[in-house]
């Protein structure tokens, strides 16, 4: 989960596939579309499949008295979760989402090994390094049947990092987010500005859902217990042009 502290103690914890969600509300809305355009969009969208299943029974994390925080990871708790999430997008939404969430892997696992999103070890290392070199033959099959260009899946690639980004920004409530190709800049908790603005339009209203956690859990049994009463609540986000 992304977790978002608030001022009187309560945490915004917000699913990875509920972030997604917004990544696709971003794609669509670039300036400079993607193509094609759903597949794409599509893509952004369900970029966090890989997470269903941990989103459902999130491990406790008794140094924080919360769901494990997504970064708290592993190399080798996350590459094979990523692994299964690429042949759940193959089998369910087709090549281009299977490519983007595989190619969207290696993006995530070279911030990993620059140690700001991943757990670090000897061994988180060996696993994110062994997905980069099996991605590259993976990557150039899917795109052999799709007929696409390195150029058009660096593109649209690069669109992904970027609205995922923004999107985690927002959701992990970050005031200033290097968002690969803009910067996030918070104006107030649900509102923020994109410098350069990357947008088709000067205003967007973004929204998904997230969970309204009352603070710090004792156990997992509590953490459990208050995840399944916890309210879920409309987040909604307001991107202004400068």
């Amino acid at each position: 989960m992304i977790l978002w502290s608030q001022a009187d103690g309560s945490v915004l914890a917000t699913p990875q596939p509920a972030h997604a969600v917004l990544a696709g509300q971003l794609m669509r809305a670039l300036a400079e579309p993607p193509a094609p355009l759903e597949p794409v969009v599509n893509a952004a969208a369900q970029h966090d499949c890989a997470w269903m299943e941990w989103e459902r029974d999130p491990e406790f994390d008794a140094a924080t008295g919360l769901p494990r925080h997504f970064n708290a990871l592993s190399g080798g708790e996350h590459v094979p979760m990523w692994e299964q999430g690429v042949r759940d997008a193959l089998a369910n939404w087709g090549l281009w989402a299977g490519l983007l969430i595989l190619r969207h892997g290696s993006h995530i696992y070279r911030l990993g090994i620059l140690g700001n999103r991943m757990a670090p070890s000897a061994e988180s290392l060996a696993a994110m390094e062994g997905y980069m070199a099996r991605e590259k033959d993976w990557s150039a099959e899917l795109m052999g049947k799709l007929g696409a260009t390195e150029a058009q899946v660096t593109a649209n690639q690069r669109k992904l990092a970027m609205v995922d980004s923004i999107a985690l920004g927002l959701c992990w409530g970050q005031e200033r987010f290097d968002c690969n190709g803009t910067t996030l800049i918070r104006r107030s908790a649900r509102v923020a500005t994109l410098d350069p603005w990357p947008l088709a339009m000067p205003r967007l209203t973004l929204e998904t859902e997230t969970v309204h956690l009352p603070g710090r859990f004792a156990n997992a049994e509590a953490m459990r217990a208050g995840l399944a009463a916890a309210p879920r609540e409309r987040l909604v986000f307001e991107l202004e042009a400068a």
